[in-house]
C-alpha cells in the first residue's frame, strides 16, 4: 500500500462500513463545528473495541474500529503489516485513515494504542471530537494480553517490561483527553455506561464528579444540560428538608420558579429570596439581611438554602448557610460559567471587606451542586468571557489538555471578542473538566494546608489586587483575573522561571478570547502591592504567587521580590 493508492482504499473502506442508522446522528444534538465524534483513546487492551462497540449500538451511532478497518484496507493482519512494513509504516496507514474518519458522520472511534504519539493525530482528533482516555493499570492490561498473540510490541524478550514501558511513555498523552474514566473495576458495561455519561449526558444519567469522597463532607456534582428539570428529586434523594430557601437574583426566577413547583409536587415548602446582583452585595451587611429573611421563613437546621446563582451569590450564600445557627446545608445550582467552571466548587465562602476581596469567610462544603450548562443560555457575551477566563486558568496551570481544547474551541469560533456559542453540547465537558480538576484539588487540600489548592490561584494576586484598586466596579472578575495571569506569567519570566513561548502563548491565547492583556490606564503599582499586601493568600511579610513552569503545570513561589512584581506590573502597563 503506497500513498494515494492506500489513501483510496481506505476511503472505500472506510464508507462500506457506515451503518444504516448513521442518519440518526442528526437528532443527537451535536454542534455544526466538527465536534462530533467519540474518540475512545488507551493502551492496548483498555477495552477500547468492546466498549466503544457497546457505545454506538446504544446511541444508534456508526462504530469504527481503526484496527480493524487497516486490516480490511490492506488485506493483512496488523502483526503482518508490522513484520512487513514496520511500524513506522504502520503509523503512517493509521494516520491516514484519522484522516478519512474524521469528516465522516458522528461515530464512536476505537483507536489504536500508539494514535496518540502524532501530535498531528492529536490535534485532529481534538477538531474532530472528544477523546476520553480508558485508563487500565499495567497489571490489568497484562492479565488480558499475557496470552494475546496478536500484539507485536509485546513480541520481545521481556514482553511484561516492554508492556509497563508503553504504558510510561504513553501516558501524559493520554492524560491530555478530555475526560479519563478509570476501567480497572469496570465491567464493559459499566465502562459504556461511564463513557457515555461524559459524551451525552443527560437528566437521568448525568456527568457525576466526587469531592472528598469517603470523607463525612464530602458530595457529589451533578452535571448535564437540563439537569434543573430534576433539581428537586435530586436534592431529596440526599435527605428530606423541613423547609427550603431558594436564594436568587430577580432576572433568575424564571429559573427559580419551576424548581419551586418542583418541590411543592413533594409538599416541601420553599421560600424564595431575592437579593441585587453585584461584588458590592457580597457583604456582612447582606449576610446579616439575610439571616433576618431565614429566619422569618421558620428555616432551621432541618432546612436547606439553595443558591440559584453566580460566583457572587454563591460566595454569600455559602457563607451564610455556613453561619446560620452555627451551619446549614445548602446546594449550589451556578447559574454563569464562572460559577460552573469555579467558584461553586471547593466550599470556599466568603464576603468582602474594603480592604479586599473575600477577607471574611469559612469553608463550608455544600451537600450537591447541580451544574445545567442550559442556564447560560441568556448570558451576556462578556459574562461568558468572563467564566472562560478561569477556564484558562485551570488550562495553563494545570492541565495541557484542557488547554489544548480551550484553544481549538476559540480557533473554531465557538467565542470571539463578539459573540458565542452557546451550544451545551459544545461546552460540557470542557466545562465538567474544569470542575474535575478543582476537584480533586479540593479533595487532596481542602482547607488549604498544603499549597496544592493554592495553585487555584493563579492570576488571582494581581487579579484580586487590581479589583480592590477599582473598588469592585468596572471589571469583571475574570477580566482581572486574565490580565492578572499575563502580570504573573511576567513575573515569571523575569525570575527564570516562566519560559518565554509559555508567557507568549498565554498572552497571545487570552488576547483570541477578548480578554484584556493590560491593566487599565490610571493604574499605579504601588496601589496593586497595597492591595496584595492585604490579600488573604500572603504569607507573613512576603508575598507568595503561583508562577506557570509550562503548559499545564504551576508551583506556588515564595518570598517573591516587590521589585519583580513592580516590574511585571509596568510590563502590564501599571504606571
Amino acid at each position: 500500500m503506497r500513498g494515494w493508492a492506500a489513501r483510496c482504499r481506505l476511503r472505500k473502506v472506510v464508507l462500506s462500513v457506515i451503518p444504516d442508522c448513521r442518519d440518526a446522528s442528526a437528532s443527537l444534538q451535536f454542534d455544526s463545528h466538527g465536534m462530533h465524534h467519540l474518540y475512545l483513546i488507551g493502551n492496548m487492551g483498555s477495552g477500547k473495541t468492546t466498549v466503544g462497540k457497546r457505545i454506538a449500538d446504544s446511541l444508534c451511532l456508526p462504530f469504527y474500529d481503526m484496527d480493524a478497518l487497516l486490516e480490511q484496507a490492506s488485506g493483512q493482519t496488523i502483526p503482518e503489516i508490522f513484520a512487513r512494513h514496520g511500524e513506522a509504516r504502520f503509523r503512517e496507514l493509521e494516520s491516514v485513515l484519522l484522516q478519512e474518519i474524521a469528516p465522516r458522520p458522528a461515530g464512536v472511534v476505537a483507536t489504536g494504542g500508539g494514535v496518540v504519539l502524532s501530535e498531528s493525530n492529536r490535534v485532529l482528533m481534538r477538531q474532530s471530537g472528544w477523546m476520553v482516555y480508558l485508563k487500565a493499570s499495567p497489571d490489568t492490561l497484562w492479565q488480558r494480553l499475557q496470552r494475546a498473540q496478536n500484539r507485536p510490541l509485546l513480541h520481545t524478550p521481556n514482553p511484561r517490561e516492554t508492556l509497563e514501558a508503553i504504558v510510561r511513555a504513553r501516558e501524559p498523552l493520554y492524560q491530555e483527553a478530555d475526560w479519563v474514566v478509570e476501567v480497572d473495576a469496570l465491567s464493559p458495561a459499566q465502562a459504556a455506561q461511564a463513557v457515555q455519561c461524559a459524551y451525552r449526558p443527560t437528566p437521568d444519567a448525568p456527568l457525576k464528579v466526587s469531592v472528598l469522597p469517603d470523607q463525612p463532607q464530602g458530595y457529589l456534582i451533578y452535571i448535564a444540560p437540563a439537569l434543573r428539570t430534576r433539581a428537586a428529586s435530586l436534592i431529596l434523594q440526599q435527605r428530606r428538608f423541613t423547609r427550603v430557601a431558594l436564594l436568587t437574583h430577580p432576572p433568575l426566577l424564571h429559573w427559580a420558579e419551576p424548581i419551586r413547583a418542583q418541590f411543592d409536587e413533594s409538599d416541601t415548602p420553599v421560600q424564595i429570596l431575592r437579593l441585587r446582583s453585584g461584588e458590592r452585595m457580597k457583604s456582612l451587611r447582606s449576610a446579616a439581611r439575610l439571616y433576618e429573611q431565614l429566619l422569618q421563613a421558620g428555616l432551621d437546621r432541618s432546612g436547606l438554602l439553595i443558591v440559584l446563582g453566580g460566583g457572587v451569590l454563591g460566595d454569600l450564600g455559602g457563607f451564610v448557610a455556613a453561619t446560620y445557627m452555627r451551619g446549614i446545608p445548602y446546594v449550589q445550582i451556578p447559574t454563569t460559567l464562572l460559577a460552573e467552571v469555579d467558584s461553586s466548587v471547593g466550599g470556599k465562602v466568603a464576603v468582602d471587606l474594603p480592604q479586599g476581596k473575600n477577607l471574611v469567610g469559612a469553608f463550608h462544603q455544600p451537600a450537591l451542586v447541580l451544574i445545567d450548562p442550559e442556564l447560560l443560555q441568556t448570558l451576556p457575551a462578556r459574562h461568558w468571557r468572563n467564566g472562560f477566563s478561569e477556564m484558562l486558568k485551570y488550562g495553563i496551570a494545570l492541565h495541557r489538555g484542557l488547554w489544548r481544547r480551550l484553544q481549538t474551541m476559540l480557533q473554531q469560533g465557538a467565542l470571539t471578542a463578539r459573540r458565542v456559542r452557546k451550544d451545551p453540547a459544545e461546552w460540557t465537558l470542557p466545562i465538567a473538566q474544569c470542575v474535575r480538576l478543582k476537584a480533586q484539588i479540593v479533595s487532596e487540600d481542602e482547607r488549604d494546608l498544603s499549597g496544592k489548592r493554592a495553585l487555584l490561584n493563579f492570576g488571582h494576586t494581581v487579579g484580586h489586587a487590581l479589583e480592590a484598586a477599582l473598588g469592585y466596579r468596572g471589571w469583571l472578575h475574570g477580566e482581572a483575573v486574565a490580565v492578572g495571569m499575563i502580570a504573573e506569567a511576567e513575573l515569571g519570566r523575569i525570575l527564570g522561571i516562566t519560559p518565554d513561548i509559555v508567557a507568549q502563548e498565554l498572552r497571545e491565547t487570552v488576547a483570541q478570547a477578548g480578554l484584556p492583556t493590560q491593566l487599565p490606564s490610571g493604574i499605579n503599582a504601588e496601589t496593586l502591592l497595597n492591595a496584595m499586601r492585604h490579600d488573604k493568600k500572603r504569607a507573613g511579610d512576603s508575598l507568595s504567587v503561583v508562577l506557570p513552569t509550562d503548559i499545564g503545570n504551576a508551583r506556588l513561589e515564595p518570598n517573591i521580590p516587590l521589585s519583580a512584581m513592580q516590574e511585571a506590573l509596568k510590563r502590564c502597563g501599571a504606571s
